[in-house]
């Protein structure tokens, strides 16, 4: 809802201008308006980098007043579908996306994979079963489930009075970062480490690699149970124990390794046999891969501007 949402795209395009580029890659829907503008002007190809359902994210996240959601979404399909024609490519981040969206043309699945260490470990169970630091990191939104993970951590912490759960991450909603920090301010063992801007990728590999498990309980709503989140993959990568929201597709990810568990962040009926069940668990048994790697995404994506520059 900031005006400078609006204001950017003249940023935009007066850089693009300035630069006058040979391929210009937008990657949100409220650029693709401006970078249609200046590819006329200069005859560049553009890339229209689809990163979210935006349409689907609006309809279901409930991150804009209900009055407002219809609106937006409007705005959203105007945006898209208007400038549709002048695209010459798209990245899709999620394989979800080519049913989800079939109009859109020349299309790449460019996933959000991860980097992979230089060195796998062997395999091994978790080495502070009774003084576990727990992780949840990336977007914090209701969403997301951060509030049903703060629950359910409070309920474990009973079992585990050492345990300590870290919330390190970009809130883009003030109110919900209000209601976070009210929630927990009683419990010393809960730390927020809330910023209206994201973080800079380095500070968030820091606190996987400091943490013991990685929590994403995210809730499945229509614009997320399809999607695979980057923080499954960064997980994964620095061979981190996972508790995931049950989800079909997240669970056959994770089997593979094993990497972690599912886990129903609202029932904690069962929570002292659960844990139990993830204590004893062996992680890691196979390493991870190239399946994760963003060294075979990146071959594909280069491949694809080579096609794109050459008219194929």
């Amino acid at each position: 809802m900031h005006p400078a949402r609006i204001l950017v795209s003249f940023t935009f395009l007066y850089h693009i201008l300035r630069l006058k580029p040979q391929l210009v890659i937008a990657t949100t829907f409220e650029l693709l308006p401006a970078a249609v503008l200046g590819k006329w002007l200069l005859h560049y190809k553009l890339v229209y980098d689809v990163q979210e359902n935006y349409r689907k994210n609006i309809r279901f996240n409930r991150s804009l007043p209900a009055l407002l959601r219809p609106i937006a979404e409007a705005v959203v399909w105007m945006a898209e579908t208007c400038t549709s024609p002048f695209v010459d490519g798209h990245l899709l981040a999620e394989a979800c996306y080519r049913h989800e969206m079939p109009e859109l043309k020349r299309a790449l699945l460019l996933e959000n994979k991860a980097i992979l260490p230089d060195r796998s470990y062997p395999p091994f169970r978790l080495a502070k079963p009774c003084a576990t630091l727990f992780l949840i990191t990336g977007t914090i939104t209701e969403a997301y489930g951060t509030q049903d993970a703060i629950r359910w951590f409070l309920k474990l912490s009973e079992l585990l009075p050492q345990a300590r759960l870290e919330i390190l991450g970009h809130c883009p909603l003030k109110h919900f970062g209000a209601q976070l920090r009210q929630e927990v301010k009683h419990h010393p063992q809960i730390h927020l480490h809330l910023s209206e801007t994201p973080l800079p990728g380095g500070q968030i590999a820091e606190a996987l690699l400091a943490s013991d498990v990685v929590l994403l309980p995210y809730r499945l709503l229509p614009s997320i149970s399809a999607k695979i989140p980057t923080k499954l993959y960064e997980g994964i990568a620095r061979q981190k124990p996972l508790l995931i929201t049950p989800n079909p597709v997240w669970k056959t990810l994770i089997d593979a390794y094993p990497a972690g568990m599912e886990m129903d962040f609202l029932e904690t009926g069962d929570l002292a046999l659960t844990w139990q069940r993830f204590s004893a668990m062996e992680f890691y048994r196979q390493p991870p891969g190239k399946e994760i790697s963003w060294e075979e995404e990146k071959r594909g994506f280069l491949a694809f501007l080579d096609s794109l520059n050459s008219g194929k």
